[in-house]
């Protein structure tokens, strides 16, 4: 099993998104690392990484510490169009059983993830 991040950080506050207070720029480090660390404490190893805007931040901070995931980085230029083009960009990343994470969201990681790994979904055509 695998992980999906998309951590674009597209701004989604509305504000301007080159500001050095932009909530996005301050925290996409910070939440792409605790995703990293909710993975490895349900056993999931590998993940790919969707990047965009201030992708350069997200780079450094799992460059330092990936907390033992084997990370694999895919850049969405168009970030701007939103998480579904992101998804696009990862789409050859499910070939996979793949968990798909949206970095822009926060929840409660680690309960969500045991319970989803305990019971694997099944899709059924």
């Amino acid at each position: 099993m695998k992980a999906v991040i998309l951590a674009v950080w597209e701004n989604a506050s509305g504000g301007d998104p080159t500001s050095p207070g932009n909530a996005s720029s301050r925290s996409a480090a910070g939440h792409s690392c605790r995703y990293l660390e909710s993975l490895v404490s349900v056993g999931i190893h590998r993940a790919e990484i969707v990047v965009g805007y201030k992708q350069e931040m997200i780079r450094a901070a799992v460059e330092q510490d990936a907390c033992g995931v084997n990370v694999t980085f895919l850049v969405n230029e168009q970030f701007h169009r939103g998480s579904i083009s992101s998804l696009w960009i990862a789409r050859t990343a499910l070939d996979d059983d793949t968990i798909v994470m949206d970095a822009d969201v926060l929840f409660s990681i680690r309960e969500i993830l045991r319970r989803l790994c305990r019971r694997p979904l099944r899709m059924r055509c």
